[in-house]
């Protein structure tokens, strides 16, 4: 039976009444423009408190020339300040398809499976309190070591099943964004159906990044079962996680990075090589940021896509020639 360290699929957001300071200042998505170009035009200097308004730094940023899509994320934290991000799409250049916003008010989430889902966030915030993160995949749906979390867990499928018909018209027409967030955790432990896979596949390209992440967390043991259960006859198209890598949203690309490292450890061939055409730029760009943690997965990722050994991987992390391995990488794939 194989375990898998649960990933973080949520992400704080630092811009808070403290204003707490900007420990580091990293940028993605540039091409044309520099990273230091970015930083100017919105003052913002590693030290500085953080500016009060989110939105208001996202409207400076889309004013810029070139630029398409902009997003703004502070997250705690390194050694006690902010990581603070600048995202932007420039126009012309790789772009994750988002779907138009469901419009359908009269859908209402069923009052069991929000009572469930509410247990269960409970559970695994106690768990996560509790260093309680290791999980097992092996049935297609997340089941953590912490006996109160799991015994939750183990209620979801039958909840599931039972009321799949309307949480698949919610995921896929509902107006609540919550409910829809709702709908894609719970249908993950859902039946291992072709169908409900597709709608967790729509919504990886919902307009609301919540609900985006919880789909990704259902499809990622899924993704695993149908790997070691060819006779299940169920596929996931990895495609999106690999296009996720290009979002403007940071937290859609931590996400992916984090689930594409547990995915790539067979070095799969068509994952391996959809990567190579359409994710190199941004890895190697995620891979320089300053906050090790958040760059590791990607330096992890792009050593695999150049066929570098799992030691090579390491040896070079460690020994800080990070910088001279990616632009090694880079000329390699000439990407």
């Amino acid at each position: 039976m194989k375990y898998f360290l649960a990933t973080a699929l949520v992400c704080l957001n630092a811009f808070a009444q403290t204003r707490p300071t900007i420990g580091i200042i990293d940028t993605y998505g540039t091409k044309s423009l520099s990273p230091e170009k970015l930083r100017k035009e919105l003052k913002v200097v590693e030290g500085d408190p953080l500016p009060p308004s989110k939105s208001d730094l996202e409207e400076s940023l889309l004013a810029m020339k070139g630029v398409a899509r902009a997003n703004i994320e502070a997250i705690c934290c390194e050694q006690g300040k902010a990581i603070f991000y600048l995202g932007v799409e420039e126009r012309g250049r790789p772009h994750f398809e988002i779907r138009a916003e469901p419009v359908n008010e009269e859908l209402k989430m069923p009052a069991d499976v929000a009572g469930i889902y509410e247990k269960l966030i409970a559970a695994t915030a106690e768990a996560t309190r509790n260093s309680e993160t290791r999980e097992d995949w092996s049935q297609g749906f997340a089941l953590l070591d912490d006996p109160n979390a799991r015994g939750v867990q183990l209620q979801m499928p039958a909840i599931a099943e039972d009321h799949q018909a309307i949480l698949r018209k919610i995921v896929k027409e509902s107006a609540d964004p919550d409910d829809r967030r709702v709908a894609a955790a719970v249908l993950g432990y859902g039946p291992k159906a072709q169908s409900i896979i597709e709608d967790l596949q729509l919504a990886l390209r919902d307009p609301d990044q919540d609900v985006r992440a919880a789909a990704l967390r259902s499809l990622g043991p899924i993704a695993f079962y149908a790997a070691a259960h060819p006779e299940a006859e169920i596929r996931v198209l990895t495609t999106w996680f690999v296009e996720m890598l290009n979002s403007v949203a940071w937290k859609d690309r931590m996400n992916a990075m984090n689930l594409l490292v547990s995915l790539t450890t067979s070095r799969e061939e068509k994952l391996i090589r959809h990567m190579r055409e359409r994710g190199i730029p941004a890895l190697a760009e995620m891979a320089m940021w300053k906050h090790l943690p958040h760059a590791l997965p990607a330096y992890i990722l792009l050593g695999r896509v150049a066929g570098l050994t799992e030691k090579e991987i390491e040896e070079t992390w460690s020994a800080n020639q990070r910088e001279a391995t990616i632009q090694k990488i880079r000329k390699k794939l000439k990407a």
